[in-house]
This record gives C-alpha cells, structure tokens and sequence, in this order.
C-alpha cells in the first residue's frame, strides 16, 4: 500500500478563479500542485450564478479536489450537519462529524481521524492550529488554517503574498480570500484514505469555511 512520506508538509493557497469561485493549489514540494479543489465546483447553476456575482465567498456548497493523477474527491460542506467526502462515482470516503472537536468517520462509522485545538495556542490573529490524532489516539500531526499572511512562514508570505490575499474583478475591486489557506505537517506516514479524508478537510476548513474546533466558531 502506497503511503506518504515519514513526515511531509502538504500547504494549500487559496485565490479567486477569474468566475469568482475559490481555488486552492496544494503543493508537498516544488513544481506542480499535488491537488487542486474548487468552491462549488459541483452545484448546480444557481449556487453558480451567486458565486459568480459575488454573493458566496466561500461557505457551504459541493466542492471538489482533484488529484494531479485526475482522481477526483467530492466535499459536501454543510450547515448544521456533518461533511460528506465521496469519491468521484460517488461511491462513500468518509464524514466528518463537527463540533468543539471533529472526527472524521469511515462509512461504517468507525472513527478514522480526530481534530482538537492545539494544547498551546489554538488561535492567533494569524491562524488556527489543531493537532491531528488518529483512530487510536496516536500523534498524525499538526493542521493550521492560515487568516493572515503572517501565518505562512516567512520566506512562501515574502515570495507569495502577491497572490494569497485578493482577485480584481472587473471593476477594479479587492474580493478578498476569507482564509488564505492550511498547512498541514504529519509526523508519520498517511495511508491513502488517511491522506484524501485530510486535505478534503482543507478544503472543508478554507473553502467550506466550516469550523472544527470551538476557537473557530
């Protein structure tokens, strides 16, 4: 079974696609993203339409990621219940069940992953920082959702701040990015399911906007 490294950093940028919608490039290393999930990109026309002129910035709707490999993965971000991941036949990945904390649930309802606040500091003015722990309690590793710019690094917010915050529309306005992305940092390999649920949840937290800790809220 083909797993992720040791430890690896998969970091997700939000921007605004030329119609609107939110677009998040994830990238483990250089070159080409590794994925890339867009708001809303399976609604239907009138969800659609508000995005296009402005009036969903980010929030519930049918999202999807796709993998560089062309696998495609489906966020349903909901109000009030739980997210649904499934995958591109619409076959069942996971759900992730939101609260003060979350845990993301196989489709037998075994639990998979668990989200808690960072024990430390679990909210900045730049971040939110949860600790990520698998089904029997051990360290996955670390996944923050960045608000500002100060919460990259310093050297990606020096080389990318141009492009992290806004997309001009037509009449010359900033739309701005309600987050401008994750980080997510593990500290031991990732199964396949493990990986697809965890940057689904990405996309959950940034373009989904769904909170996952109480800090969050």
């Amino acid at each position: 079974m083909d797993v992720s490294p040791p430890s690896s950093t998969i970091e997700g940028y939000v921007v605004h696609k030329t119609n609107n919608a939110l677009r998040m490039s994830f990238q483990d290393g250089p070159g080409d993203p590794c994925a890339v999930g867009v708001q809303g990109a399976g609604d239907g026309k009138g969800k659609k339409l508000a995005i296009l002129f402005g009036f969903a910035n980010g929030g519930s709707g049918n999202h999807v990621l796709t993998w560089s490999d062309d696998t495609v993965l489906r966020i349903a971000s909901k109000e009030r219940e739980p997210t649904v991941l499934t995958l591109g036949d619409g076959s069942a990945l996971a759900t992730i069940e939101r609260g003060d904390e979350s845990t993301a649930r196989m489709p037998d309802g075994s639990p998979l992953l668990h989200f808690g606040p960072d024990p430390v500091e679990d909210r900045t003015p730049d971040l939110f920082r949860m600790v990520v722990t698998g089904a029997e309690g051990g360290a996955v590793g670390t996944l923050d959702v960045i608000r500002k710019v100060p919460g990259w690094t310093l050297s990606r917010a020096v080389a990318g701040a141009a492009d992290l915050a806004i997309w001009w529309d037509r009449a010359g306005q900033p739309l701005p990015v309600p987050i401008l992305g994750t980080r997510l940092a593990t500290v031991r390999p990732l199964t396949p399911v493990e990986r697809d649920v965890l940057v689904c949840a990405c996309v959950d937290l940034a373009i989904g906007l769904r909170p996952y800790i109480a800090s969050m809220n």
